[in-house]
């Protein structure tokens, strides 16, 4: 177990503590390293475009989320961000003329927020951008495992999801 960083943690805490359950904590402490990794390099890209994390994951949230336009709270709730730092963010990101909100079709007291036409082509370029930096860091391991890393997740994630959205529906 102990043949890499995180494998030295687990075995110790296997040592110390064999009650825990050791497969949660390397669990979590293998997607919390993964995540430090990409995030490293997804910050240096994200850097030369003057953006933060949050601004990155608004702008690449509208750019998929298509017709019709998300509400605040359903951008809130897909970024598990509270409604008062998205404002901040969409506050930011419409001063940069990236984002514009605009009135809901279907509920005229309602808002949806849209990206303007250059937010449109600055998220396309900034996420295409990431995902190559990305790319070339992960680049290295076994295709095959990275085939199995994701559908490994996806079933684990699914659970989260699933357990998650019940419990915030009660």
């Amino acid at each position: 177990m102990e043949t890499d960083l995180v494998g030295g943690v687990v075995a110790w805490w296997a040592r110390h503590a064999p009650e825990l359950p050791a497969q949660t904590i390397e669990l979590t402490k293998r997607v919390a390293r993964m995540h430090a990794l990409t995030d490293r390099v997804t910050v240096a890209v994200l850097a030369r475009f003057g953006l933060s994390r949050a601004e990155y994951d608004v702008l690449g949230t509208l750019l998929t989320a298509g017709e019709p336009h998300l509400r605040p709270l359903e951008l809130s709730s897909r970024l598990l961000l509270t409604t008062g730092g998205l404002s901040n963010v969409l506050r930011s990101l419409e001063r940069r003329g990236l984002t514009a909100l605009t009135s809901d079709a279907t509920d005229g007291r309602g808002r949806r927020i849209v990206l303007t036409p250059e937010g449109a082509v600055t998220a396309e370029r900034v996420v295409r951008e990431v995902v190559a930096a990305q790319h070339e860091l992960v680049g290295g391991a076994d295709p095959a495992d990275v085939h199995a890393a994701v559908a490994a997740l996806a079933a684990v994630l699914g659970t989260l999801d699933r357990r998650t959205t019940a419990a915030t529906e009660v």
